[in-house]
């Protein structure tokens, strides 16, 4: 790996001309409201201040506060002077989503226009992904949006209590076979539903936000292998791989019988510096769903031996372990081999490592952000009341993270030279587009003279 000269670095500017140029991010934010009264600091300038918090991988609204004193930043985000993160919470907790989801939706057609999305391919479809998260969790604050569940505690002197927690959790969709992994749209589980029906919500929210499929093959958990979705993608045009973890179910008891009963279809060898897997795959095609909805769908089973090194007692040891796995799919033997429905069914942990995980770990997303916002924006009622405006605060917060995540992830990838050229991390990127804020500073003007100086 090359050694970076001193010289070549990361700037704002060379990052907001390759948004400009790219995705007209200029005109998408026009668009963006809240529900403050002439305010001060224009939504623009909120969103602009998030949106590059999360660039530059800031933990907190407390940092960005401080950020917020350069001059530089200020004329970038069009302020007219520094603002506190409780102006931003305040604008925040009342920002409009539809035009927040639609500005990532402009985004992610903008990537498959430009043929992002061609490299990885899976025998020339895209591929994505859908999982849960839990953003935060609570015994004190709470919100009209919370979920609730009842929670053992044990304190310090060993007693156990049950306690009410509130929690949030979303539902989201990524792509998982480009090198750019963006989410295409998020959905909330809302208070007395399960997961599972957010889900299906979201999914029948795609053609809608996109005018299309946009992807070909949807990789889903087991949670999700309900009748309900496989109806939906077959309405929609989306090949399924799903996780089978059910045991009780008739699906997985038949095809345990017939796979106990002959030998693998395929055995696979994978090595690489002393690590690696050795798998037995069994395939069945025409096996009925449920008997309620017998659609037929093809059951692949594997049963791996998983070679892998962990340090023990400060030594790198080889470690041995054993795995099962089951999926259930719509894609035909004749198109998918049994290897690509293998390679498929573990591709979906991609939204774990590259997506949720990257996002917990390196964008703050359980930091928090607006969780039960009390002081709010208040509009009228139709009867004539002023009631604060529901809190919109956590989904704003997560939609321009997401859209950070998407064009962020672009610019390095796709388009920083110094990436391809020294080989450095996206968070290496984040931190010299971080640092060029106290490198590049506005001109200084020359005093005025004249009358006007004095007026």
């Amino acid at each position: 790996m090359r050694k970076q000269d001193k010289g070549s670095t990361h700037t704002i500017p060379s990052f907001a001309n390759y948004l400009n140029k790219v995705f007209d991010f200029r005109s998408s934010i026009a668009s963006l409201s809240d529900a403050r009264h002439e305010p001060d600091i224009s939504p623009q300038a909120v969103f602009l201040s998030t949106f590059y918090g999360f660039v530059f991988r800031l933990p907190s609204f407390q940092q960005l506060e401080a950020d917020l004193e350069n001059k530089y930043f200020q004329q970038w985000v069009g302020a007219d002077g520094p603002f506190s993160d409780d102006v931003l919470r305040y604008s925040l907790c009342s920002f409009d989503l539809a035009p927040l989801e639609q500005m990532l939706v402009r985004a992610n057609r903008t990537l498959k226009r430009n043929k992002v999305f061609d490299e990885g391919r899976v025998q020339g479809r895209i591929v994505a992904a859908l999982d849960g998260i839990e953003v935060l969790s609570s015994y004190g604050r709470s919100c009209d949006h919370c979920l609730e569940r009842r929670v053992k505690v044990t304190d310090a002197e060993g007693h156990t209590t049950e306690q009410l927690q509130y929690y949030h959790r979303l539902v989201g969709c990524q792509v998982v076979s480009s090198k750019v992994k963006p989410f295409l749209v998020v959905e909330w589980v809302r208070p007395g539903e399960g997961e599972d029906t957010a889900a299906l919500r979201l999914l029948a929210r795609i053609p809608e936000l996109y005018g299309s499929p946009f992807f070909d093959i949807l990789l889903l958990d087991s949670l999700y292998a309900q009748a309900p979705v496989l109806k939906l993608a077959d309405q929609v045009g989306w090949d399924l791989v799903i996780t089978l973890k059910q045991e009780a179910r008739d699906l997985y008891q038949n095809a345990s019988h017939l796979f106990a009963s002959r030998p693998p279809n395929l055995h696979l060898s994978q090595t690489e510096d002393g690590c690696g897997t050795e798998a037995d795959l069994w395939e069945t095609e025409g096996l009925p769903f449920t008997q309620g909805h017998p659609q037929p769908v093809r059951v692949v089973h594997s049963e791996e031996k998983v070679t892998a090194r962990h340090y023990r007692r400060r030594s790198l040891v080889a470690e041995t372990t054993d795995h099962t796995w089951w999926w259930i799919t719509t894609l035909a033997a004749r198109t998918f081999p049994i290897q690509q429905i293998w390679q498929l069914g573990h591709m979906r942990w991609r939204i774990e490592n590259n997506g949720w995980n990257d996002l917990t770990q390196n964008w703050a997303l359980k930091h928090d952000f607006l969780h039960a916002c009390k002081h709010r924006p208040k509009s009228v009622t139709e009867s004539g009341k002023r009631e604060c405006v529901p809190n919109r605060g956590l989904p704003a917060v997560v939609l321009i993270l997401c859209v950070a995540f998407a064009l962020g992830s672009s610019f390095t990838l796709l388009h920083s030279k110094l990436v391809r050229r020294y080989e450095i991390s996206s968070l290496d990127v984040a931190r010299q587009l971080h640092h060029s804020l106290w490198q590049w500073q506005p001109p200084i003007r020359a005093p005025a003279s004249g009358p006007a100086a004095n007026s």
